[in-house]
């Protein structure tokens, strides 16, 4: 179990703000921070971020907390896992006690398989920088002007010719084969034991987004096949939710507001050596939802930078779907046909590349004009044909300004009018549905007494005076006790208020009262006190003269009339205290 005090020195040093910007784009709006929700899918940003209290809040979906619940939702955890992963974070050190045997066992498996691949990736980065096995890798590194440092950024390894380089070294570090096996690393033979993967392979490693070794993908150093080989799917490696290098590219794709999309390892590196440093890469699967959601929270464009040869421009294409779903802008880079990023690069330098960025179209342009090279619509085949691709792609768009635009210039290049263009087409998807937001009920007097309790210590002085007991009920009342009892100690520790609430409901409702405090700067903070005990008076007058009514047609010999006269008795005794 960790201590108290050291929770509350990770949640004090942790940065609210710089931890979930780790994960997603903020941007300031009066003193909070804002962006789009990593918890649900949406496009106007509903998720607050309150700094100077630590706490988050989303109105889209009612998730809230503080920097740990945030770490533990994002990351899977549980609560002593997501304590110390941002205590190594901010140099916070967990005092650990000796786990028993069968305390390791049940450690939490993603943790043992982080360390397997972090111990494959350090074998593998030795080989490359100093043995002799790895002067293969070396040569070919130094032929594509690859130096040291770049290699060091990337952690670049050589996997030997040997069969069980990496499962000996294994075994040596007390790694069972069976972890290594699950992330990829060794297979197992028909006859019995392992061998390892990767063989006489150039390696580069993927990392997740906080550059942590979750896998690897390795390129062959003759002509066999495959070219590349990449690590499997594992507990900590799903392709569909992984961009390589999104975890160098976070703060360029923040800064400069878009994101550089290329396919290959070595067209990553040869931009990001260039200077640019959004770019990310698919890790040999194609895109998916789950890739332009990733992007979604640090960029508001994309740039898509496939071979010019036809398989790149196919991969295009089936990119184009994914951005219209999910009406992400997207622009498609050309690179001359006989080049790749990296050759292009490597011959034209930053210089050269820059210009194509300005001269991207946007990726539905892209696609039409070069379906308009494959087919011939001056023939009625033609037309039909491109109207058969073009058609399902343009009724996905939900700007109608954008489609007219596009109808008009389509209508022309098929010889056809605009109208006839537009009924061929058919009619315009609906707009958006408005995304749903967690209904804000209207505070009550109860809810902004808390609220003014936490901003404002004489008027926890007053509840202090008047007693919680006489102006709270239920779990209101334990809130308000603990602020009380933070307020006479050390001040209003909110992530700590929130942590200690067991129900997620009773959690989410007050992280969205306490999210946001600005509708309290001008107010005079013991003049709303007053007024809040004046309706809490009214509302217990309203109650009895309820009760009162009730009570003259109920039979008095009956349970329920003696509860009545209990209640109103009860709500007597409170009016008397509120005086």
């Amino acid at each position: 179990m960790i201590a108290d005090e050291k929770v509350r020195e990770v949640r004090e040093r942790a940065s609210i703000v710089e931890v979930i910007s780790e994960y997603m784009s903020l941007k300031k709006s009066g003193s909070n921070y804002q962006g789009l929700c990593p918890f649900h899918g949406e496009k106007t940003p509903s998720f607050n971020v309150n700094p100077a209290r630590g706490i988050f809040h989303c109105f889209g979906c009612g998730t809230g907390g503080n920097v740990v619940t945030f770490v533990m939702r994002m990351e899977g955890m549980n609560f002593p896992s997501a304590v110390k992963f941002l205590a190594k974070r901010v140099g916070v050190e967990i005092p650990e006690r000796p786990l028993s045997r069968d305390e390791k066992r049940q450690m939490d498996e993603a943790e043992i398989l982080y360390r397997v691949n972090e111990l494959a990736g350090e074998f593998y980065q030795q080989v490359l920088s100093t043995d002799e096995a790895g002067e293969a890798g070396r040569s070919y590194l130094k032929g594509r002007g690859v130096d040291r440092t770049i290699a060091g950024i990337y952690r670049m390894g050589f996997a030997p010719a040997g069969w069980d380089n990496l499962a000996k070294h294994l075994q040596r570090k007390g790694i069972a084969p069976e972890q290594a096996e699950k992330l990829g690393l060794l297979r197992r033979r028909d006859g019995g034991g392992f061998y390892d993967t990767f063989r006489n392979r150039l390696l580069f490693t993927i990392a997740d987004l906080h550059g942590r070794t979750i896998g690897f993908g390795g390129r062959v150093m003759d002509d066999s096949l495959p070219k590349y080989i990449n690590s499997p799917e594992s507990p900590i490696y799903r392709k569909s939710e992984v961009l390589f290098g999104l975890d160098m590219a976070k703060k360029g794709m923040r800064e400069k507001g878009n994101a550089i999309i290329v396919e290959g390892y070595f067209d990553h590196l040869a931009l990001y050596r260039a200077g640019f440093t959004n770019v990310v890469a698919t890790c040999g699967t194609a895109l998916t939802p789950g890739h332009l959601q990733l992007l979604r929270r640090y960029a508001e464009k994309a740039y898509v930078l496939f071979d010019g040869d036809s398989a790149g421009r196919k991969a295009t294409v089936r990119a184009l779907d994914l951005f219209l779903e999910a009406e992400f802008p997207a622009a498609v880079v050309r690179v001359p046909v006989e080049d790749d990023p990296d050759t292009f690069l490597r011959r034209e330098g930053a210089a050269g590349f820059a210009p194509l960025l300005d001269q991207a179209v946007p990726i539905f342009e892209f696609f039409y004009k070069d379906l308009l090279t494959e087919l011939d619509v001056r023939s009625v085949e033609g037309k039909l044909a491109f109207d058969r691709e073009v058609k399902p792609r343009l009724m996905k768009m939900r700007n109608s300004l954008e489609r007219s635009l596009y109808e008009k210039e389509i209508a022309k290049v098929l010889g056809l009018d605009q109208g006839t263009m537009r009924r061929t087409m058919g009619p315009a998807p609906n707009a958006p549905r408005p995304e749903p937001r967690v209904k804000r009920e209207t505070a009550g007097p109860r809810e902004v007494l808390l609220s003014l309790m936490v901003k404002f210590p004489e008027v926890t002085t007053k509840v202090m005076q008047h007693g919680a007991d006489r102006l709270f009920s239920g779990s209101e009342l334990a809130v308000a006790q603990a602020i009380v009892a933070q307020t006479a100690q050390e001040g209003v520790d909110i992530p700590a208020l929130l942590e200690n609430i067991e129900s997620p409901e009773e959690r989410t409702r007050l992280s969205s009262l306490f999210v946001e405090d600005e509708h309290l700067e001008d107010i005079d903070p013991l003049k709303a006190f007053e007024q809040c005990r004046q309706t809490l008076e009214r509302d217990y007058l309203k109650r009895v003269k309820t009760l009162a009514r009730e009570l003259a047609q109920v039979d008095p010999e009956s349970p329920r009339y003696r509860e009545l006269l209990a209640e109103i008795e009860q709500l007597r005794n409170i009016k008397a205290k509120l005086l």
